[in-house]
């Protein structure tokens, strides 16, 4: 598999991924109000979710509170070490989401900041065939993703680095932006404090930014005909991302939302 195929490696960074990546302050503050708004307003109490991308299951855990049943996914054993214990009463699966294979026995599917990292159109598409084959008729799947048409030229000329950092560790993303290929290389240096003694890890990341009409082509292509999408900024976010909100059509009815 080329190095573009490949998903982000956690295991060095699953303790920072758990202290600094949508803690559930983060999460009350952001994606919680998004979700209420477009998807858990309509969904009822003990509807089950599946989670892609799950990490450290946080977000798991906020959906746990509001009586969700869910089933989380992700690559990474140590991230979902931590998920086991943020959200105990979550079902976790170590499973890449381009292999997810899946009954249909999900009222809703979500994937936060997980789209980021699909670099080629051709496992955009399975991985949106894997989640419609897993959705019950009807059911709602909501996702974001970087779309190009609306983040290239910003991308040429901001700074998109972040650095986190507390007592007993550190995280830090350097942003460097391939405008020919419309490639994110992400490198991520972690430092932890560890019996007294600071202990580095260095990884790098991809991430590419899909034009508007690839991700609806693809959507298109796994069975979703009828979806919307909305800029993150109009929830309050910094940053220019599509947040897609999609339904699996009713069986033999024709009936969509």
């Amino acid at each position: 598999m080329s190095l573009l195929n490949t998903l982000p490696n956690y295991e060095t960074i699953a303790r920072l991924q758990n202290e600094f990546k949508n803690t559930p302050e983060e999460l009350l503050k952001g994606i919680i109000p998004a979700l209420d708004q477009i998807l858990l307003s309509q969904l009822p109490a003990g509807s089950h979710i599946l989670e892609l991308g799950c990490g450290s299951g946080y977000l798991a855990q906020q959906l746990n509170i509001r009586e969700y049943k869910v089933t989380g996914i992700d690559a990474s054993e140590a991230l979902l070490n931590y998920a086991r214990k943020n959200a105990p009463e979550s079902e976790f699966i170590l499973s890449d989401i381009r292999q997810l294979d899946l009954p249909p026995i999900f009222d809703a599917a979500l994937a936060n900041d997980v789209l980021h990292f699909i670099q080629s159109n051709e496992d955009l598409k399975t991985v949106f065939k894997n989640v419609y084959t897993a959705l019950k008729d009807g059911g709602v799947f909501v996702f974001n993703i970087p779309i190009t048409d609306w983040l290239h030229e910003a991308a040429q000329k901001n700074n998109f680095n972040i650095i986190n950092i507390n007592d007993e560790c550190s995280l830090i993303e350097l942003f460097y932006y391939k405008p020919e290929e419309r490639v994110w290389e992400i490198k991520v240096t972690g430092f932890e404090l560890i019996e007294k003694n600071w202990q580095r890890s260095d990884t790098i990341w991809l991430r590419k930014d899909h034009f508007l009409e690839e991700v609806e082509f693809a959507l298109k292509d796994a069975g979703f005909t009828e979806f919307n999408y909305y800029n993150t900024r109009d929830f309050g976010e910094s940053e220019d991302i599509a947040c897609f909100v999609c339904q699996k059509a009713f069986l033999n009815t024709g009936i969509e939302e």
